[in-house]
């Protein structure tokens, strides 16, 4: 008999307030910037309700009560009182970090709000950049950092599980971000598929930098950890970038048994500490410590495994899970091998979407990790062009049913027909959701091997871009790991595609190499592994190429700023045409956003008549 999924509230309300009434002077959450205490503030469950109340009053007294509500989010205590009161207000909220300008350009004026919560910190430049944006003069401003007057005016909102609680906007990393509806149903579903896979309880402790308005950020390190009735402790994204070591002090410091990050974190842990700093931790307490949001390299979970060792660090405790904004969040995790699991394919076939099983250190073999078993839902890998499902020896497109897939995008009905309501060629099984990722299936284990979009194709051969770029970065010790883009350019119609590669450098190396060395090195390294040339191999500087704000690379924009000549190399090569064949691939862009927008018009304009 399955176990029983059934969630532990029926709302997000009931949630809190069910574990306000269990808990109640229990500490929730505390913040420290730099996650070492000097400056905590804390919540406990108790307080986290009674703010979320008087936020709530606020709110319903000027008419939010199902409306959609900004929630300004910035490290700190108060975009989590704020969320729960556009909850208790029955609002929807819209998570966005008040500081990425690009992403409120997007997100404000597709999500159409009419109210907004900030802070007393909420500066006049942010509050100028919403107001000079599409309906931004609409906005009523409330705030979240007000204290718990007025909780006793409020009203339990008239929701069940079927309401709509939050707009949550991926990542963007391939298109720009997208709002996913998720109800009150979709989130308590996943946040017992999360608790079921690393089997949390209210004696955890958990420590997290995660951004707080991103998915893994909020669900994750959030809902989930008030879901179970634990204590975390969380700090700034920004000390854990100029100081990866502080997040692991703070886990050290603080006994944590559980964590999460993207696979550049445990890397940028690794680079950046040195043999006493490692000595000087105590990671025994840690038990989960999940590894998502991005592909997950073997050698990162070795590395980081060895490094850490003499601090106590058991690489059982390492957890890879795939998830995604449309499913809510997780949809795979857990395994029944006490390691993550490791499996090696051949990358001919690879790039052919068969199996082949390859013999470990072997030239042609991939190294794909395991990211566990699939959860609270079905999952089906399928041909995505026939959309018939594979073989078990075939790579397809990753389709997901069950109750924690998402409503559809917010306001995009075409492109949620498109990637929520997908059918089964011949039996007419669905709705599934498109998740625009290829993997595999193999005894029960997820692997997941690139993005659809993502693909370099060249002459009808399928490449992985995170392959590519993990051999380029291979090459050489000055060039960053995790921080390169390989995307193609097309020089005209029917044209055979070009590959480019950007890949950042070390500041602080590049004056003891060769650069023009390390750009053979890449130029050699390339076709060795795939038999393809590079058409252009482009350094840049460490952190100049665009990511998300969950630090995802952004092929896609890098790609549009070669086209734009936008890139500031530290030095470069172009095959002989590659000037030519720029001008032509901008030509053959133009024209194709040219048609997409003449699409568009006729489409409205039937809908007109």
């Amino acid at each position: 008999m399955p176990e029983d999924m059934t969630p532990a509230a029926a709302t997000l309300v009931d949630l809190l307030q069910q574990r306000a009434a269990a808990y109640r002077d229990k500490v929730a959450f505390s913040f420290s910037y730099n996650g070492d205490g000097e400056d905590r503030t804390q919540l406990t469950y108790q307080e986290l309700d009674a703010r979320a109340r008087a936020i709530a009053s606020s709110l319903q007294q000027r008419g939010a009560a199902g409306e959609r509500v900004l929630v300004l989010c910035r490290p700190g205590l108060d975009s989590i009182a704020g969320y729960f009161g556009c909850i208790y207000a029955g609002a929807v909220a819209v998570p966005v970090h008040e500081r990425l300008a690009p992403r409120l350009s997007s997100v404000v004026p597709d999500a159409q709000a009419r109210f907004v919560l900030g802070t007393a910190k909420t500066g006049a430049k942010v509050k100028a950049a919403l107001e000079g944006l599409e309906d931004g003069r609409r906005l009523q401003w409330g705030r979240s950092d007000e204290g718990v007057a007025g909780a006793e005016s409020w009203v339990p909102p008239d929701i069940d599980p079927n309401t709509i609680a939050m707009v949550q906007y991926t990542s963007g990393s391939t298109t720009a971000p997208k709002g996913v509806v998720l109800t009150h149903r979709n989130l308590l579903h996943n946040l017992e598929t999360i608790r079921r896979v690393w089997h949390g309880d209210d004696t955890a402790t958990s420590v997290f930098w995660l951004p707080p308005h991103h998915d893994m950020g909020l669900i994750g390190a959030v809902l989930s950890m008030l879901y179970v009735g634990c204590t975390t402790h969380l700090m700034s994204p920004t000390a854990f970038i100029k100081r990866p070591m502080r997040w692991l002090e703070a886990i050290s410091r603080n006994r944590c048994t559980f964590t999460a990050a993207p696979n550049f974190a445990y890397d940028h842990c690794v680079e950046n500490s040195t043999a006493e700093e490692r000595a000087a931790l105590d990671l025994s307490s840690l038990t989960v410590a999940m590894n998502g949001a991005e592909p997950v390299r073997v050698e990162t979970l070795q590395r980081f495994a060895e490094a850490f060792a003499p601090a106590g660090f058991r690489p059982e405790a390492f957890m890879p899970v795939y998830g995604l904004a449309e499913a809510t969040l997780l949809v795979s995790g857990g395994s029944k091998s006490p390691l993550p699991v490791v499996q090696h394919v051949d990358r001919g076939a690879l790039r052919e979407d068969r199996l082949v099983a390859a013999v470990p250190g072997d030239q042609s073999a991939v190294a794909m990790v395991g990211c566990g078993h699939p959860q609270g839902g079905r999952v089906v890998i399928v041909n995505p062009v026939t959309r018939r499902p594979c073989q078990p020896d075939e790579v397809g497109e990753i389709w997901i049913a069950g109750p924690s897939v998402g409503l559809g995008y917010w306001a995009r009905p075409e492109e949620t027909e498109q990637t929520f309501s997908a059918v089964l060629a011949e039996t007419s099984e669905g709705p599934f959701l498109r998740t625009g990722d290829m993997g595999f299936l193999h005894a029960g284990e997820m692997f997941i091997t690139g993005r659809c979009k993502d693909l370099v194709t060249i002459r009808g051969g399928n490449y992985y871009p995170n392959d590519i770029e993990f051999t380029v970065q291979d090459c050489y010790p000055v060039l960053v790991p995790g921080r390169g883009a390989a995307f193609t350019i097309t020089p005209g119609l029917n044209a055979v595609e070009r590959l480019v590669v950007v890949q950042e450098v070390y500041r602080d190396q590049v004056s003891a190499v060769d650069l023009a060395d390390v750009i053979a090195a890449i130029r050699q390294a390339i076709p060795e592994r795939f038999g393809i040339e590079a058409h252009a191999v482009v350094l840049v500087e460490h952190l100049s190429i665009p990511t998300t704000s969950s630090g995802k690379i952004q092929r896609g924009q890098c790609r549009r700023q070669y086209l734009d000549g936008a890139i500031t190399a530290v030095s470069a090569w172009h095959a002989p045409s590659a000037d030519a064949d720029l001008v032509k691939a901008r030509e053959l862009e133009t024209a194709i956003k040219a048609a997409e927008v003449l699409k568009t018009a006729l489409v409205q304009q039937q809908r007109a008549q």
